[in-house]
């Protein structure tokens, strides 16, 4: 009896470690380069060694070209950084790319399924409903209300201007971009400003903590995909009159509505990310504005220009930030140094897919995006060095492709327009009083201290402010 288990627990024991080697060859079969795997751990402790994954990937594309295979665990995920490629398969063959990878906890199939998450005819749906939010018509609705929350913004700046010392401006970027979301999202006054210990913004920032990321559960799910067959069990439901809808075929006909469970994930969705993003946005403006004081100034020179400099409350209007070219490059090149989420974009095949140069990838291989080396390539950024901050770079036409911060094609962040507009409205009320100051060391000391989670962000932007007024007299 003992005999025969010790032999099925062998054959086990060689089937499985047969089945991780093949795994581990998925790349080399198709011939396709990429860098060395450990066992069962895959590239994780290449990720865990840098501690940033998105500079690791960075590096591999360095050594093994625009196109080349890593590991998350048993995962195979094919990195990409070739604009022209990207532009093959996630814009002329959409058909073929219109989902993201499955996470760990976020079933595509499940009631709650959000924007990110949905697939097929579920994304399709869910994005044709979602998208008049952000149009033309209700923006210009919402300018004053960021308008409101950037007044409470300026008080509690006025406070910290007359305390005379450095301080982190993230924090109260943070709560900013909170009560921005609550106010236009759903038409709340919040205050989470003036209340820090809000609950709604505590748990907010749970959600992007690394522990979270680096959560057992999760690296489980990445390890070992075989159970993901187990997790699914788990969370079954059955009865859930979704399942009838759920089709993969982005071409199909389109309902036109949205289930009050959609609704409610997707809340969640757009209080998170919109807080998050944005705040980090500016907290790298920020960073930028107090180590870039020329630019600063010219930035400033730009909005004195539109709006009357003597003047502290003169709220922007749409049609106005609409003109403003300046400004718009000055962002844009911000989120071309400093993407929020560079290794976000992603696509899993639904077919074979051919890349020329390089071969078929199968169906259901895990597509991501370099966005850093995209960012950085001095063929599609220069001829001024990609990493001098030129806002004036994006006056030349580029390639479509070259500027990503906001995702690809028609799975792009649905609330770019409205995370500009924010950004924006802030930056002039801001830059038409103060001057943001640069601390030497405190402020510098800020991107070489960053976290990567869900996004990368800083764990502060110490600055000092400056009034322009008294600086002119």
């Amino acid at each position: 009896m003992l005999t025969s288990i010790l032999i099925a627990i062998f054959i086990v024991l060689v089937v499985y470690l047969w089945h991780i080697h093949r795994t581990y060859s998925y790349f080399i079969r198709l011939g396709i380069p990429g860098p060395p795997t450990t066992f069962f751990f895959g590239n994780f402790v290449d990720f865990f060694q840098t501690k940033r994954m998105s500079i690791c990937i960075k590096e591999w594309t360095k050594k093994y070209g625009p196109v080349f295979g890593y590991f998350e665990g048993h995962t195979p995920i094919l990195v990409v950084s070739d604009p022209n490629i990207l532009q093959d398969m996630f814009i002329k063959a959409f058909s073929n790319f219109h989902s993201h990878r499955e996470y760990p906890f976020e079933e595509p199939n499940k009631k709650e399924c959000y924007l990110f998450t949905a697939k097929g005819l579920r994304w399709k749906r869910q994005r044709f409903v979602i998208n008049p939010t952000f149009s033309s018509a209700k923006l210009k609705q919402m300018s004053p209300l960021i308008n409101r929350t950037i007044e409470a913004f300026m008080i509690k700046l006025t406070e910290q201007y007359q305390i005379g010392e450095p301080f982190d401006i993230y924090v109260f970027l943070k709560r900013f971009t909170m009560d921005t979301i609550w106010s236009c999202g759903f038409g709340l006054d919040t205050d989470m400003q003036n209340n820090p210990s809000d609950p709604y913004l505590i748990q907010s920032q749970r959600v992007f903590s690394p522990e979270l990321a680096l959560s057992n559960a999760v690296l489980l799910y990445l390890f070992m995909p075989e159970f993901k067959w187990f997790w699914n069990r788990l969370h079954e439901d059955r009865s859930s009159p979704t399942h009838a809808t759920m089709g993969t075929e982005i071409d199909a006909p389109l309902v036109r509505k949205i289930t009050k469970h959609e609704i409610v994930a997707n809340i969640y969705l757009f209080m998170a990310a919109g807080y998050e993003t944005t705040s980090t946005a500016l907290a790298y403006t920020s960073y930028v504005l107090a180590t870039h004081p020329n630019e600063q100034l010219k930035l400033q020179e730009h909005i004195d220009s539109y709006f009357n400099p003597d003047t502290d409350d003169d709220a922007p209007s749409y049609e106005t930030i609409l003109k403003m070219e300046y400004l718009d490059m000055f962002i844009r090149e911000v989120l071309r140094m400093y993407p929020i989420g560079p290794t976000a974009i992603n696509r899993e095949s639904t077919e074979d897919f051919h890349i020329n140069g390089i071969g078929t990838i199968p169906a259901g291989t895990i597509v991501t995006v370099d966005m850093y080396t995209i960012h950085f390539d001095p063929d599609l950024w220069g001829p001024v060095d990609p990493n001098v901050f030129d806002p004036e770079r994006f006056a030349t036409k580029r390639h479509p492709l070259a500027w990503i911060p906001f995702g690809i094609g028609s799975r792009n962040c649905v609330g770019m327009r409205f995370a500009l507009l924010e950004m924006k409205l802030f930056l002039i009320r801001l830059l038409k009083v103060y001057s943001i100051i640069d601390c030497g060391e405190l402020t510098h000391r800020s991107t070489e201290e960053l976290e990567e989670a869900a996004v990368i962000y800083p764990k502060s932007i110490i600055i000092r402010l400056q009034r322009r007024d008294e600086h002119r007299a």
